[in-house]
């Protein structure tokens, strides 16, 4: 229900749901000395930004790939700390600044969060001055940003973030809370938040996520009971060229191999040019998962998300393991390997970004692809084109393969949080800050913050109309984005505010029966997902669960990035045939690599994690 995404709303806001993306390792804030403030006067921070703070527009379409900054912009931070230095000991007093709260945030699109109707709504109703730090959704720069704001001189009293973007991760949570940087927030939320007590008494999965083993809560993380994020790596698979070829739905890997082949020779499209992509990817949807799972069950991730958790890691029982060094992946790899050699696959499929892989799919001159692996379809073809072509996308169970069909779960909620409270706010901002975030656990709150304003951004159910889940009454429906309505594309916080979204909240939401029209999308989603659904396995590693302790937080940072990147770039190289998953000292020579990377440390650590859990 991404607002600021019009064809795909709360669908887009999912897209990357279970996957979080390394930090860029800079200097702690505690590396960094600061004079003590002293009273002078305040600079107004009413002033409007410059146009280049404000940035440009971001695509509409995808989620931003570019950084967008704002009032108090990080690319702003620098001039600010040459205004300190001329202004040694000079800072507001305490009794100044206490009602202007610096909170940094990601936006999109055309948002602006410093004015935004829901951030001008929240300043009056709690007598109250935010000022945004702002920065895009794309995160790799959202959490360079993030992490200069840290360090930079100027800490905000909160963070709100996104989760795909550059929420805090446990181990970061627990640095950070161990340097002082950001407050625990139990007695905070005792006090001031009794809607968020509530929701993380009766969601018991929401308080674990939330709290580290020694029952500290430094951080808020979203709960988003997403039921088609839940199963992520689908195959979408032009079910029109199945149609126009004769040919049925594969159900194992000889079939999935004899279909791609008939995509690539049969001229499916019927333009009589040999233009056809059977299979295509990207950098942070793979080819990999989808198929692998008819070898050895995985949760792997060749993009991004492969330096930030453990993904290729799952479980022989009670045993922690690599997938990736198992003779199933190998055997998996070579029949990639075999997908590649034949030409079935994309050759950008391993570098290309998401932009370009949907600029296949939309491809002006034919329909050229077959399928791909994702979360959705919207990811490598435009929702509601008026060829239709998106409609002739739709998922195909899992492959059988030696355990049968098999499906990766991952939990939709993403460890660490998207909300923390610094040592920078006093206790009124402390206050103050709680019982914004707690306005968001109202029902009021979360459909003001994260849709905006009834009967523009949303509207309540009509009689006769049909929840995602039959059993349930619709209760509301998410309405398009209204690209040239600013009090729509710029009247809520988005995915800023998904705070707290149950079972129950998101299958209450009316969609339309028609699962080809672009309303209806998000039930043409939560039907494919019954497809996967029951299919996973206890072979999957559920590392969401797990906390490790602070004292190895640095040690195994360092273990995943190497190791998971190492991993990722060894499997490609397999399936593109620069190693040959063949050859016995190719394969040997892969897992000595991990060896000397600390693999056995690394299991090690995570062994202990998931024994004490």
């Amino acid at each position: 229900m991404l607002r600021n995404v019009p064809i795909l709303n709360q669908t887009a806001r999912d897209l990357n749901a279970g996957v979080a993306l390394e930090r860029p390792q800079l200097a702690d804030p505690l590396s960094y000395s600061l004079i003590a403030p002293q009273p002078c006067a305040v600079i107004d921070p009413t002033a409007s930004p410059s146009p280049s703070q404000r940035g440009k527009t971001l695509s509409r379409q995808h989620l931003s790939d570019t950084m967008r900054y704002s009032r108090r912009s990080v690319a702003g931070i620098a001039a600010v700390a040459v205004l300190a230095a001329a202004l040694v000991g000079c800072s507001p007093s305490e009794e100044d600044d206490q009602k202007v709260i610096t909170i940094f945030g990601e936006e999109g699109g055309q948002m602006d969060l410093n004015t935004n109707s829901f951030t001008l709504l929240m300043e009056e109703k709690f007598d109250v001055d935010i000022q945004f730090e702002t920065a895009g959704y794309e995160s790799g720069a959202a959490n360079e940003a993030r992490q200069v704001s840290l360090v930079g001189g100027g800490l905000p009293e909160a963070y709100m973030l996104v989760p795909w973007a550059s929420q805090f991760n446990k181990a970061e949570l627990q640095r950070y809370g161990d340097q002082g940087v950001i407050l625990p927030l139990n007695d905070l939320i005792d006090k001031y938040a009794p809607n968020i007590a509530d929701a993380l008494a009766a969601e018991p999965g929401f308080e674990s996520l939330a709290t580290a083993p020694d029952g500290t809560i430094w951080g808020l993380p979203q709960w988003n009971d997403c039921y088609h994020c839940s199963y992520p790596y689908k195959f979408w698979i032009n079910t029109e060229w199945l149609t126009t070829l004769g040919l049925d739905t594969p159900t194992t890997p000889d079939e999935f191999f004899d279909v791609m082949m008939a995509f690539k020779t049969g001229d499916p499209n019927g333009n009589g040019v040999a233009d056809e992509i059977p299979i295509t990817g990207s950098a942070q949807w793979s080819v990999v998962p989808y198929i692998m799972n008819a070898f050895i069950s995985n949760s792997f991730n060749t993009g991004a998300g492969a330096n930030g958790q453990p993904v290729s890691l799952g479980l022989e029982g009670d045993t922690v393991q690599v997938q990736a060094m198992q003779d199933g992946w190998r055997e998996g790899l070579k029949f990639l390997n075999k997908l590649w050699a034949a030409g079935l696959i994309d050759p950008a499929a391993f570098s290309q970004g998401d932009d370009t892989m949907q600029g296949s799919g939309n491809n002006a001159e034919a329909v050229i692809l077959g399928g791909a692996t994702a979360i959705h379809s919207g990811i490598f073809v435009s929702v509601g084109q008026e060829d239709g072509r998106d409609n002739q996308y739709f998922p195909i169970p899992p492959l059988n393969g030696a355990e049968g069909p098999v499906a990766t779960y991952q939990l939709p909620s993403i460890p660490g949080a998207t909300f923390v409270v610094t040592k920078a706010a006093d206790e009124t901002e402390q206050k103050v800050i709680m019982e914004m975030m707690d306005y968001l656990f109202t029902e009021e709150g979360h459909m003001r913050g994260e849709f905006g304003e009834e009967n523009i951004g949303w509207r309540a159910a009509e009689e006769g109309e049909v929840a995602l889940d039959p059993e349930l009454e619709a209760t509301f429906f998410d309405v398009l984005v209204d690209e040239e309505n600013e009090a729509d594309y710029n009247g809520s916080w988005g995915p800023m505010a998904q705070v707290l979204e149950t079972t129950e909240f998101r299958n209450a939401q009316m969609a339309p029966l028609d699962i080809n029209t672009q309303p209806g999308y998000e039930r043409r989603l939560f039907e494919a997902t019954k497809l996967y659904e029951g299919k996973d396995t206890d072979a999957i590693f559920p590392y969401w669960d797990l906390w490790v302790p602070v004292e190895e937080g640095n040690e195994l940072s360092t273990l995943t990035a190497n190791i998971e990147s190492n991993v990722a770039t060894s499997t490609a190289e397999f399936v593109t045939g620069v190693r040959d998953p063949n050859s016995d000292g190719d394969w040997n020579g892969y897992l000595d690599g991990l060896q000397g990377l600390g693999v056995d440390r690394y299991l090690e650590i995570w062994q202990a994690a998931y024994d004490a859990s």
